[in-house]
């Protein structure tokens, strides 16, 4: 197996530089991306609401309908996605900053509650006072929020990258047993 994974070393090498140049985009142009990332998400909606449709019509099965049912829908988010993509923006934004700012209160709230049991409280209450704060400030600046999001994607593309990059170096060079 050594032998098969060493062969295709250049593999990971091209994934880790893919994974860098997805980075260093998503820093310095997260609005790309992002409209990049709506209009994917709508074709693959798209495409696999057709073929579903196209199953559900050709295959007689008892799941039948619900196949078709499931591809009109993904059809129908497809083209949200693609024709619509500013309400889908906002509508997963707003999801995102609501979803912080219940999650930021009910952390705050457990942390109190168990604060008899546990020590150090204080680091779960800070944590929910980031997350709620992180949802207002999402709230309050929907484009920034995702600006944010895209480049926290983007560092971790970076990481990743790295990481790849170098565990292909080192496959590489690895002996053969």
């Amino acid at each position: 197996m050594l032998e098969r994974i060493q062969k295709k070393w250049w593999l990971l090498l091209l994934r880790g530089i893919l994974a860098l140049i997805f980075g260093f985009i998503a820093i310095f142009s997260p609005g790309m991306v992002l409209v990049t990332l709506l209009f994917y998400f709508g074709f693959v909606a798209l495409f696999s609401g057709l073929f579903l449709v196209i199953e559900g019509i050709a295959i007689k099965s008892d799941d039948r309908g619900m196949r078709i049912l499931e591809g009109v829908l993904s059809i129908l988010f497809g083209l949200l996605f693609i024709f619509i993509t500013g309400f889908v923006f906002s509508f997963v934004m707003y999801f995102i900053a609501f979803w912080a700012i219940i999650g930021g209160i009910m952390q705050i709230i457990y942390a109190i509650k168990l604060r008899k049991e546990i020590s150090n409280e204080w680091l779960a209450i800070l944590n929910g006072v980031i997350t709620l704060i992180f949802g207002i400030l999402v709230l309050t600046n929907i484009l920034a929020g995702a600006s944010a999001l895209i480049m926290v994607f983007g560092f971790f593309a970076i990481i990743s990258g790295i990481l790849m990059i170098m565990l292909s170096f080192k496959v590489k060079g690895l002996k053969k047993a």
